[in-house]
């Protein structure tokens, strides 16, 4: 009941995905910074959610009404994601205290756990949630500018709350720990889905010429070759638990460029071929590979694979292949976005089939192994 209800509830972010990638097609500069702020909140109530089921193991029927009113708001805030770009924050902000709300009932009711230490992380939880729910409710009442910058700051409290309560479990069991970099890796399984979904969904809506079948086509071999540098590596590579809270936010930066390709290649999509795309919007496809790259190369830091040396320059000559690809379309006069899209394919196959040789000369440690200095 635990995987399928775990399921059911990921379903909705491949709908909220949908509508935030949607939402950012349409948006430049500060605009777009608002979308991925939205849903990295969005993000941050799957994490928490994730780690309560993880440890406490909720799946009665009151457990599935909370999740149920986290997935209606959360598809809330992402249709209201795009109408509050440079307007008033008001119904997301008091939506979010909401969602934390339900958090702090997650952590109320693990708190009355038999184990001393599950009843103290989920009080622990409970508290820090209400407050920062009390927080977000107080900043519905504040001027625009004010209500950000106290929701930044409650942010920034939650999450360090959050790393103190996980460290208080180190080290957490084999089966803890595995369960945990399952989870984080189908969340990651749904971003790169709905990468290919948003381009497919796009095309349906075009003149479906040889541009759009291209650009589709190379979409499946972008996202395959993200999918296999990714899951050729980090599910097998277990977690190095000093690094937990790295590992989050790493796995945060990833899934958001991962989602930001989509936006960049249906911009081919939505163009007719005779239409002129500015040289510069190839950094804004680009960008997001290179920092992909870079976020697997800092999560490879945070695994127990060794030695890691290999991997890291495979990862980051893959982002300096991105960048160049990048600039020689920004400033060479005879490539252009069209002719770059296909080049990226080739260097992320390049990087994918790269990981996948480096990654079986190394050997993933035990994680008491871990703690005996071992050369990395």
């Amino acid at each position: 009941m635990a995987k399928w209800l775990e399921v059911f509830y990921d379903l909705v972010f491949v709908a909220a995905i949908l509508l935030f990638t949607s939402a950012a097609m349409h948006e430049h500069g500060g605009g777009v910074l608002w979308i991925v702020s939205v849903f990295s909140l969005a993000w941050w109530i799957w994490f928490e959610t994730t780690v309560a089921a993880n440890q406490f193991h909720l799946v009665d029927f009151a457990h599935r009404l909370l999740l149920l009113a986290q997935m209606v708001i959360i598809v809330l805030m992402a249709m209201e994601a795009r109408l509050t770009v440079a307007k008033e924050s008001t119904y997301i902000v008091g939506e979010y205290a909401l969602l934390l709300f339900t958090v702090a009932i997650i952590g109320w009711r693990a708190s009355r756990a038999r184990d001393a230490q599950e009843a103290a992380y989920g009080a622990s939880m409970a508290k820090s949630n209400v407050l920062g729910a009390v927080g977000f409710l107080a900043a519905c009442f504040a001027p625009e500018v004010g209500r950000l910058v106290i929701g930044a700051v409650v942010m920034a409290l939650l999450v360090t709350a959050s790393m103190r309560r996980l460290k208080a479990l180190e080290p957490f069991s084999a089966v803890h720990e595995e369960h945990l970099v399952e989870r984080m890796a189908a969340f990651t399984l749904i971003v790169c889905g709905e990468t290919f979904i948003k381009v497919a969904i796009t095309v349906s809506h075009a003149s479906l010429g040889s541009v759009d079948l291209v650009s589709m086509v190379v979409d499946f071999f972008l996202v395959l070759a993200i999918f296999s540098s990714y899951f050729g590596d980090f599910p097998s590579a277990g977690l190095n638990q000093r690094r937990l809270g790295l590992w989050t936010g790493l796995h945060l930066v990833a899934q958001i460029a991962i989602a930001s390709t989509a936006a960049g290649i249906t911009k081919v999509v939505v163009n007719d071929l005779s239409d002129t795309i500015p040289d510069d919007e190839i950094l804004l496809l680009t960008a997001p590979f290179v920092i992909l790259l870079i976020a697997f190369a800092g999560l490879d830091l945070c695994t127990r694979r060794r030695p890691i040396g290999a991997l890291l320059r495979v990862r980051l000559l893959g982002a300096l292949a991105y960048g160049v690809v990048g600039v020689a379309a920004w400033k060479i006069p005879f490539v252009h976005y069209v002719e770059a899209i296909p080049l990226l394919a080739v260097v992320a196959i390049i990087e994918a089939v790269a990981v996948g040789r480096v990654e079986a000369t190394t050997t993933v440690f035990r994680a008491e192994q871990l703690e005996t200095g071992l050369p990395v």
